[in-house]
């Protein structure tokens, strides 16, 4: 009897052992889904595509012109990022402003002199502090002329695209040449030194916010990217 019982508690025992590993790997694994799903980045970096071309744009100066961002789905060979979201009604109304050694558009996209990062999370900031003014038509003003640091500008309305975005021809004159780019989405020009080297480059940006769509060009000289 006493050697039954004897078997008994070893077979009892060798079962106990068997059980606890593969009770510590569930519980690891779920530990380490829990820690999965707490490093969903809030942060999102875009990198910038240098010298770029395409058929909707004509460049016969001596600049050259950056994507520094594409969000707008079938433009310019873009499409739309589900993980960036503005939440705001009027895309086009929001500020640019100086933040950080870069520019903040919109409280949710750094612009930096090599990168852009997007920020899920609200950035709060004085809306009147900072400002980097721009130049856009509105409804009295369609179609506007303007000069800028190193030559002159014209965007021109060509009709609607959406009920919150018209399409617009921009036209860049410089004194070695202009860039014509055929149609861009509600669009915005400002100029800035970005990189803080005592030249201004100008920049293009495009909206629209029924699908919170955003497009942002740089237009520099070829030596001015440090």
């Amino acid at each position: 009897m006493k050697h039954f019982l004897y078997i008994i508690t070893l077979i009892l025992s060798v079962t106990s052992c068997d059980n606890k590993p593969e009770t510590t790997s569930n519980s690891s694994l779920t530990n380490k889904q829990k820690a999965d799903t707490t490093i969903i980045p809030n942060t999102l970096t875009f990198p910038f595509e240098i010298n770029f071309s395409n058929p909707n744009i004509s460049n016969k100066s001596d600049r050259e012109i950056d994507l520094l961002f594409n969000g707008v789905n079938n433009y310019l060979g873009g499409q739309r990022n589900p993980k960036v979201d503005f939440y705001t009604e009027c895309l086009q109304c929001e500020q640019v402003q100086k933040r950080n050694g870069g520019l903040l558009f919109a409280k949710h996209l750094l612009i930096m002199p090599d990168q852009i990062k997007y920020y899920k999370n609200f950035i709060p900031t004085n809306d009147s502090i900072n400002l980097v003014k721009f130049k856009t038509p509105d409804e009295k003003n369609k179609n506007l002329k303007f000069q800028f640091s190193d030559g002159n500008a014209s965007i021109k309305y060509l009709g609607i695209s959406c009920d919150d975005a018209d399409f617009n021809k921009v036209r860049i004159t410089y004194p070695t040449g202009e860039i014509i780019i055929d149609s861009l989405i509600n669009a915005s020009f400002f100029e800035y030194d970005l990189n803080m080297n005592g030249v201004k480059e100008q920049y293009l940006f495009g909206t629209r916010t029924c699908s919170q769509e955003f497009v942002l060009l740089r237009i520099r000289k070829s030596s001015d990217l440090h």
